[in-house]
């Protein structure tokens, strides 16, 4: 079975496949953690028959029921030759944190040792941010660090 990974700047990853049944199958994996499910038509592939969101916990159990256990297992296993390093995205509230002021004010990486490494705003990816970028709203910033660096790091930015 062919699996299409497409990028969807500015949302996730879009994944396809067409089931041994017959139906071409669409999930996209959007950066805030939820996942969305579809189901296209067979007659017109551009057609959506219907699609289902689920939380980040709901999709963790449906993969446990369609057996995802062995997958979540090697991901534990990855974590852990990985000890140490967290990357997290973290969204910009509408207000509050480090929104309408810059990189330079949050102090992220003295106060934290976390880094900010690339921001995302609308569809645009602006990697290697400089201590002047002012956030807004709505902007997608990636943190690197160690777990609880990159957990102050969100705070910081978040409120």
């Amino acid at each position: 079975m062919d699996i299409f990974e497409t990028p969807l700047p500015g949302v996730g990853v879009r994944y396809e496949f067409t089931a041994e049944g017959g139906d071409h199958v669409g999930v996209v994996v959007r950066r805030d953690g939820k996942r969305d499910i579809a189901i296209y038509d067979r007659e017109d592939p551009d057609a959506c028959r219907g699609t289902v969101e689920l939380s980040e916990g709901d999709a963790g159990k449906m993969a446990e029921l369609l057996g995802g256990t062995n997958i979540i297992a090697r991901l534990e296993d990855l974590k852990h030759t990985i000890v140490g390093l967290a990357i997290e995205w973290v969204t910009m509230p509408a207000s509050g944190g480090l929104v309408g002021r810059t990189l330079g004010e949050g102090r992220i990486r003295t106060v934290t040792s976390a880094s900010v490494v690339a921001v995302i705003r609308g569809d645009q990816g602006i990697p290697g941010i400089e201590p002047s970028f002012v956030f807004e709203a709505g902007d997608t910033v990636l943190v690197l660090g160690s777990d609880e660096a990159v957990d102050r790091a969100a705070h910081i930015l978040t409120g």
